[in-house]
């Protein structure tokens, strides 16, 4: 039977003695319990190492192992994206080491208050330039490292999604044609330097402008008919530009702006047309997995020479089932796996594909929720990793399809069991002894973060 309490869970993970079930159910333990846990934990040196390293260890051990004042554990400690601001913020008050104050720097819990400390106190332009690209960095921080080192640090204020317009105007204005790009790709970019870009000569910098979806629709056009292939490239993917460029941009000579405006969403039905019969293969894929492509032109696009286009007909969402029929019969097995993965594949297609020999057409019948639980069944049997893992992350997978595999040999078929709804929570902690340790460790946490709610 399933723990019912708290309580109960954790006597379980301290009778075990196990590291992980401890690591697990430390955050719902009592105090006088935790003393327990930490015991188990710490007992010996490797398993501490080991857990100040594993991107699972919960911030509350994280935080128990950072008072060990062990100089590796502590590394490993500023290193792991489990670690929270408290713990960092305790450690660079204590530590007084330039590894671990940049570790600290980069770290994405570190506080605004210590990186605000770190950009006032250091000296190191490496811990700076870490300070300069931590997320947490606000508005002011970056002007502090700015006022002190002038310009040392654009191309990271540049691309800070925190960074004032004030101040990139000011990195825009002393910056490189890649700088002010950079700077034109921010979402806080001025719509006075947008102005201004539309002026420069750069490439790189009317690139960078054409991608923008801010830029004036009037520049946006005129970008779509400069002569630099590239530029057009980017101003044709710009879901802000007006239709009535599309009919330059499908004749365009270079392939690569046909394909950009080929992977549009809002192509007219006459332009799309227009596009499928193009010469390269591309353009073609692009518009066949388009919904809004007439039926007609993607049963031309079925029997496409090339199997990438057939494939994309058999992924489009609006492919009809005659088609899908056809492309089932298809000599390549990549067009066929995409039948497989058809969200509307009807049954009696599944039922024909879970008779093909390849994996990959397997794979897509146990992923696909039309597949009937018989035939789920069957290929929960399979030697293959990839099928049984198919018939796990099946949505409509039942229980009596899923109990079997509670004894899968790939532990990480176990671990994802774990987590399945269809399941009860007498079926999952049957496996909160399994051979494994990381199927120990999810079965407790999964125990746990129920007992939390």
């Amino acid at each position: 039977m399933s723990p019912v309490t708290a309580n109960d869970l954790v006597k379980v993970a301290i009778e075990s003695k196990d590291i992980y079930a401890a690591v697990a159910v430390h955050e719902i333990a009592q105090e006088q319990d935790r003393v327990k846990l930490e015991a188990i934990i710490c007992n010996e040196r490797r398993n501490v190492l080991k857990l100040a390293r594993w991107e699972h260890t919960p911030a509350s051990v994280l935080k128990v192992l950072s008072q060990l004042h062990d100089e590796a554990v502590q590394t490993r400690i500023d290193k792991n994206p489990g670690t929270d601001g408290a713990t960092l913020k305790q450690q660079y008050l204590e530590v007084g080491s330039s590894k671990l104050i940049d570790l600290i720097a980069q770290h994405s819990n570190t506080s605004v208050e210590v990186l605000l400390e770190i950009a006032l106190r250091e000296e190191d332009l490496q811990i700076l330039k870490a300070v300069c690209t931590n997320p947490n960095s606000d508005d002011w921080i970056l002007l502090t490292v700015d006022r002190r080192f002038p310009a040392y640090f654009d191309r990271e204020i540049a691309m800070h999604s925190n960074a004032s317009a004030a101040l990139l105007e000011t990195v825009y204005a002393r910056g490189s044609a890649y700088i002010k790009a950079a700077v034109l790709t921010h979402t806080r970019c001025p719509h006075s330097l947008l102005e201004k870009a539309a002026y420069e000569k750069d490439i790189t910098i009317l690139r960078h402008l054409a991608g923008n979806e801010r830029v004036a629709a009037s520049a946006l056009s005129k970008l779509s008919r400069h002569s630099d292939p590239s530029v057009r490239r980017v101003a044709a993917s710009n879901p802000m530009l007006c239709s009535t460029e599309f009919d330059n941009l499908v004749r365009d000579n270079v392939v690569a702006v046909r394909r950009a405006v080929a992977s549009r969403s809002d192509l007219s039905p006459s332009l799309l047309a227009y596009l499928a019969k193009d010469s390269y293969h591309w353009v073609r894929l692009w518009v066949a997995r388009n919904p809004e492509m007439p039926g007609n032109e993607l049963a031309v696009l079925a029997k496409d020479e090339h199997m990438d286009v057939r494939r994309a007909v058999a992924r489009n969402p609006k492919c009809p089932q005659d088609l899908l029929k056809q492309l089932a019969q298809d000599e390549v097995s990549w067009v066929r796996a995409a039948v497989a993965y058809q969200d509307n594949a009807p049954v009696d297609l599944l039922m024909q594909l879970q008779h093909d020999d390849d994996v990959d057409v397997l794979c897509g019948v146990a992923n696909n929720a039309q597949t009937p639980q018989t035939v789920l069944q069957r290929l929960s049997q399979s030697i293959k990793d990839d099928i049984r893992r198919g018939v796990i992350l099946n949505s409509r997978a039942s229980r009596k399809t899923l109990l079997p595999m509670l004894q899968d040999p790939y532990y990480l078929h176990r671990l994802l069991l774990v987590s399945n709804k269809a399941l009860f929570d007498d079926d999952k902690w049957g496996m909160h002894d399994d051979s494994d340790t990381s199927v120990r460790f999810i079965v407790f946490r999964w125990f746990a973060r129920k007992f939390m709610k």
